[in-house]
């Protein structure tokens, strides 16, 4: 099957009922998915799982809300004591916690209490705990729900040490210790487990001022915001190639300094950092710095040496059939700040559910190879837009002055550029005969109108597209993964959209 046509509405890529893209074909269905139009949400039986609730964990919390004659209120359900009691202490009086199955709670709240359920939704986004529909899968197998699988897939051996093995794939690539490795339910997962981790430890040394270098991803942005204690604060430098003005604001916050936090390349921009200069300036002052290098991934770049605590989403480029919604972080061994994070990273995360974890380290056995595939189509599509006339500005990882500091080689470039147009980026989108939805790092090439759909309520209004233009990123800009389909093919798609 050719990855490279028009696709319809919902449909997904892989077809399977566990995959992270589903498309929304034209501008006028991201608006409706943005503004929950039931005629749009009613055709995403799955989707990006942090955002869109898959048909098997919607079925597998009917059958429990209604077991439990809760059909009256709005359930979600979480895997693990710990991450039930963050949701619990975040939501306050008003939610309830049941456990249902082993070490899986049915959370639920008043359906008509709009606000609670309004949270009770966002912080499981945040928090990136929501049940996997592989996990609800097999449960409604075990429940008599389902007759049979819904879907066959590859996976390793079952004598395979899994966990071990996995740790070990992992720390070859990241270049640490297995030991150093933790593996959890989801990138956001892991960004939470280390947030949480870092605020603890550093809290504890009177150290409450949090540094944001860059834009971060919506959620990051979300829990560094409104996950802060009392007295904690947080200030955003926008500009991460200022480094001179970063460095000396490190130095200002000094001995108050808790955290600095960073993507390397950012998102949706792709810029990379000077991490060397800022990291000595976080090290100088007692500072902790975590680095996120999703966009670019662990494959292309080597950010340990310029960090102490290292966090990423593997939905991502490891797991580059689409299918698999996993993350990791790990503390840098040499970081000065090493025993106050391993022992609470632990406590903090939520653990993979086992079919997920195989289905990873399944994928990863051939990643390397669909990596350097979807770099080398990155590299030869960024020039091609760079000379087109219809594009008046490329952002892309292998353009920046930092590139060679953070990078495994010279072509390690990832598969993510960002292009705004001369003209419509939304007749660009809609004419565009490619899959197209949010997610990279996957083996098909994937359009993303990415501050809709990440910041819409910004993007709809002048005063959030002030802002946005002001830290100069257009709205309108179109993110591209690149996949690892022939070169030639993906130009052409791309440059038949991209003509009158």
């Amino acid at each position: 099957m050719t990855t490279i046509r028009q696709y319809t509405l919902g449909e997904t890529l892989p077809v399977s009922p566990h995959a992270v893209v589903s498309c929304l074909p034209t501008m006028v269905d991201v608006h409706g998915y943005e503004q929950k139009k039931p005629e749009v949400m009613q055709a995403l039986q799955s989707g990006y799982p942090r955002f869109v609730q898959q048909a098997l964990v919607r079925k597998l919390i009917a059958y429990y809300m209604k077991r439990e004659g809760l059909e009256s209120r709005i359930g979600r359900l979480i895997p693990g004591r710990r991450a039930t009691q963050d949701l619990s202490d975040l939501l306050g009086i008003g939610v309830t916690a049941l456990l249902v199955s082993e070490d899986l709670y049915l959370m639920h709240v008043d359906a008509e209490d709009e606000e609670r359920v309004a949270r009770l939704k966002k912080y499981v986004q945040h928090i990136g705990c929501g049940i996997s529909s592989r996990q609800a899968e097999d449960l409604l197998l075990a429940l008599g729900q389902l007759d049979h699988p819904v879907h066959q897939e590859n996976s390793l051996a079952a004598e395979i040490n899994l966990q071990a093995y996995a740790d070990e794939m992992l720390a070859n690539v990241v270049g640490c210790r297995p030991r150093d490795v933790l593996i959890c339910a989801s990138g956001m997962n892991a960004f939470y487990a280390g947030f949480r981790s870092v605020q603890e430890a550093q809290s504890a040394k009177g150290r409450k001022r949090w540094l944001q270098l860059g834009w971060l991803y919506l959620d990051s942005g979300c829990i560094l915001k409104e996950f802060l204690d009392e007295g904690e604060s947080l200030e955003n430098c926008y500009d991460v190639m200022d480094t001179t003005t970063l460095v000396d604001k490190i130095q200002e916050v000094g001995s108050e300094l808790a955290a600095v936090v960073i993507e390397c390349p950012t998102n949706p921009l792709v810029q990379i950092g000077d991490l060397k200069r800022v990291f000595e300036a976080v090290r100088a002052v007692g500072g902790i710095m975590m680095v996120d290098p999703t966009i670019a991934s662990i494959y292309n770049m080597d950010v340990m040496p310029y960090c102490d605590i290292v966090v990423s989403s593997l939905t991502k480029y490891a797991s580059y059939e689409g299918d698999v919604m996993i993350g990791f972080l790990s503390v840098n061994p040499e970081s000065p700040h090493y025993g106050d994070l391993v022992l609470r990273t632990s406590r903090f995360y939520v653990p993979p559910y086992v079919r997920d974890l195989s289905r990873l380290a399944f994928e990863m056995q051939s990643a390397p190879q669909a990596i350097q595939a979807m770099n080398q189509n990155a590299a030869k599509l960024a020039e091609f837009l760079s000379q087109h006339p219809a594009v008046k500005e490329v952002y892309f990882s292998g353009y920046s002055p930092n590139f060679n500091l953070v990078s495994k080689d010279v072509g390690c470039v990832g598969s993510v550029l960002s292009i705004v147009l001369q003209g419509s980026m939304e007749k660009f989108y809609d004419k565009a005969e490619l899959m197209k939805g949010p997610s990279f790092g996957v083996y098909f090439t994937l359009l993303c109108p990415f501050m809709y759909l990440a910041h819409y309520d910004m993007v709809m209004n002048a005063q959030g597209r002030g802002h946005l233009l002001e830290v100069g990123i257009d709205p309108d800009l179109i993110r591209i993964s690149v996949g690892a389909e022939p070169y030639e093919v993906i130009e052409s798609a791309i440059g038949s959209a991209l003509s009158d």
